[in-house]
């Protein structure tokens, strides 16, 4: 079965978003009034947490945000292992993206990240260049996922050249399975998402749109944003041994090599 593109639910409260095909992880949007408080944590599953927008109080102690937007901000994250729980107070009308991934019980403790701890990286150059931003991985305690965010600029490509996960073939390649969120600026924008396969059986392309998510789990995946809007995507990974090391296609990898001459002309 192909991976087929979801909305994200509408609402206040614990929003599962309905993406399938899935192994390991499943994807939920917090909304909340501020004044609201909800618990998260659960026994078996890790929890990746991003603040998209508000300002968020973790247990009485930790303040997140405010962030007001996210195509030009590093995040707030927060890590939760399994059989720990936080509870979240909004401050101010919030929305908190999480992800939860199968784990085993572990003695990592609650880890929030801050801006000031994260990179946000420019990779790439001329229309592939795009802005990158890991937050949740092994340095926070993770086990089983990787989470960021990804801002291309209007009419450019990410996940260029095409890059894929879906063998286990370490050092050149971990197997991971992903999950994308997509946000456009202006909202009323769209991008385009192709999914093919080396051998042939999978050539797909997906019309992207604002609050819009997909599973990928296999497969080059390569993404472009259309002229006069910017494309954000919310990116979850998870595996038995997730480290963020994909394989190009290697027909496209000269793309890579040109960039600095590109940057010195």
């Amino acid at each position: 079965m192909s991976s087929k593109l979801t909305k994200v639910p509408e609402g206040t409260g614990i929003l599962e978003v309905p993406v399938q095909g899935l192994e390991w992880t499943r994807l939920y949007v917090l909304r909340l009034k501020a004044g609201e408080k909800v618990s998260l944590g659960e026994e078996e599953r890790e929890i990746g947490c991003l603040l998209s927008t508000g300002r968020i109080e973790i247990d009485g102690k930790h303040i997140l945000g405010p962030r007001n937007e996210i195509f030009n901000s590093k995040p707030w994250g927060l890590y939760i292992p399994p059989g720990k729980e936080v509870e979240i107070s909004a401050i101010d009308n919030s929305e908190l993206v999480f992800a939860t991934v199968k784990s085993e019980p572990n003695s990592a403790e609650v880890a929030v990240i801050y801006p000031s701890e994260i990179e946000r990286r420019v990779v790439g150059t001329h229309n592939w260049r795009r802005y990158v931003t890991q937050v949740i991985d092994r340095r926070v305690g993770a086990r089983h996922i990787i989470m960021g965010e990804t801002v291309n600029p209007p009419g450019n490509w990410s996940s260029y050249p095409p890059h894929k996960h879906d063998k286990h073939n370490p050092p050149y390649e971990w197997k991971m399975e992903e999950v994308y969120l997509y946000r456009l600026n202006p909202p009323t924008g769209f991008g385009f998402q192709r999914m093919y396969t080396e051998e042939g059986d999978m050539d797909e392309v997906y019309t992207v749109t604002d609050n819009t998510a997909l599973p990928i789990t296999r497969g080059y995946h390569p993404v472009v944003s259309a002229p006069g809007y910017s494309l954000y995507y919310l990116w979850v990974l998870a595996g038995e041994d997730p480290v963020n090391i994909p394989r190009d296609d290697a027909k496209h990898t000269w793309v890579k090599w040109a960039e600095q001459i590109i940057k010195e002309l």
